[in-house]
């Protein structure tokens, strides 16, 4: 007589092989998944450094020797290091499609705020208001910025002249999750001689 089927031991064997190939897609997908959550993260972090980049090129090619003034009226220089900011600038080149009633020169400050490296324009150029920041760079443990007088780098800008403007600026960041980066960037035409 002729039986059709399987046997328990046949049965057995093929739902371990099924077990092996289902785990073993399970394995594969679950890598695939993490390997693209990590491309995904590498994409937003060069994507993030890019951004900074450009930013602070722009910043610093367009830096007017304009002083400005606080809510006071004291005047500040027109860059300037310390007081909680790597820098402050003044720049030109502020659009202004809307045709608003205000300069086309903007203060920037450049900072460190809650480990990430931040960017706050001014709505105004005088006075003590400040905009909204945005992050540029997450996960910043140290930073460190240099300026070029014209004579060699220095670690602070001290000109008495409130106009004056370095001829190159070096911003340099360490994290763990960004390493270690250096970039320098050439000021406006209105460096120091």
């Amino acid at each position: 007589m002729i039986r059709n089927g399987f046997t328990l031991i046949e049965l057995l064997v093929g739902l371990a092989i099924f077990g092996l190939m289902a785990s073993a897609g399970t394995a594969l997908l679950a890598g695939s998944v993490a390997a693209s959550d990590a491309a995904t993260r590498l994409a937003d972090g060069a994507g993030a450094l890019a951004r900074t980049q450009a930013l602070l090129m722009a910043d610093a090619a367009q830096a007017a020797p304009r002083p400005w003034r606080d809510g006071e009226g004291r005047t500040h220089a027109a860059f300037s290091g310390g007081d909680g900011a790597l820098f402050t600038l003044v720049r030109r080149g502020w659009a202004n499609p809307a045709g608003m009633p205000r300069a086309s020169l903007q203060r920037v400050r450049w900072s460190v705020e809650g480990g990430a490296l931040v960017r706050r324009p001014a709505p105004m150029l005088d006075g003590v208001a400040e905009g909204e920041a945005s992050v540029l760079l997450g996960g910043v443990s140290a930073v460190a910025m240099r300026v070029h007088d014209g004579r060699g780098w220095q670690a602070g800008w001290t000109n008495p002249d409130p106009q004056a403007l370095p001829r190159a600026l070096e911003l340099m960041l360490e994290g763990p999750e960004i390493g270690r980066i250096r970039l320098v960037v050439p000021m406006g035409p209105g460096g120091t001689p």
